[in-house]
């Protein structure tokens, strides 16, 4: 088995394809001629103000997560030890800074795309509302690693969707979805090292 030295890092892949989404957000935004510079706060106190909403915004979301990696619940326990997993196979030696730039990455392209295009667009040819719940189900299908994590996801885009649409800004949820992103990955990664070492200790002494 390989040690997380010896395994190949998923940083690369991530930066890709969380890079790759915002450029099809882009090529999308030009495609249904949407004005996505209209859908940023101006610079300035509106600017800060989109900024500090998205943190406030980070606050509830860190709550439901603070309840999935706490929960007695085997369903649950069984959805935190596959993300964990994920995480510890993605990147077996992150660190900080790359999980900042991945986050960073998926805040703005995710963003892009599925609120500041999809639900624009969506929202367009039905209604606000409409587009609201048709683009968190399309969010919730890219993160779909279980039923769980698929009612998880609709919850958290709606809510980021939510926010876009109530504030007519992409500032907030941007910065709610990178800095959910970001401690996330920052915590299970840590977990994930700590479930290897336990299992390599438990395994040098059964070799005693």
């Amino acid at each position: 088995m390989n040690t997380p030295a010896e395994r190949p890092s998923g940083f690369g892949m991530a930066v890709a394809v969380e890079g790759g989404i915002a450029v099809v957000a882009v090529i999308g935004a030009w495609i249904f001629h949407i004005p996505l510079r209209e859908q940023f706060a101006p610079w300035g106190a509106p600017l800060a103000m989109a900024f500090a909403r998205g943190l406030l915004a980070t606050l509830p979301m860190l709550v439901a997560f603070s309840f999935l990696v706490n929960s007695k619940s085997p369903l649950v326990r069984q959805l935190r030890e596959q993300v964990e997993w994920l995480v510890g196979e993605m990147f077996p030696m992150g660190n900080v800074l790359q999980f900042a730039l991945v986050a960073a990455l998926a805040g703005a392209g995710e963003e892009l795309l599925f609120r500041g295009v999809v639900q624009t667009k969506l929202g367009e040819w039905t209604t606000p509302g409409i587009g609201l719940l048709l683009a968190s189900l399309l969010f919730a299908v890219a993160h779909a690693l279980s039923t769980l994590y698929f009612v998880f996801a609709i919850v958290v885009g709606g809510f980021l969707g939510w926010l876009a649409m109530y504030y007519h800004d992409l500032v907030a949820p941007m910065v709610a979805h990178g800095l959910y992103d970001f401690i996330a990955l920052v915590y299970l990664s840590r977990r994930s090292r700590a479930a290897r070492s336990a299992r390599a200790a438990v395994g040098m002494n059964d070799n005693d």
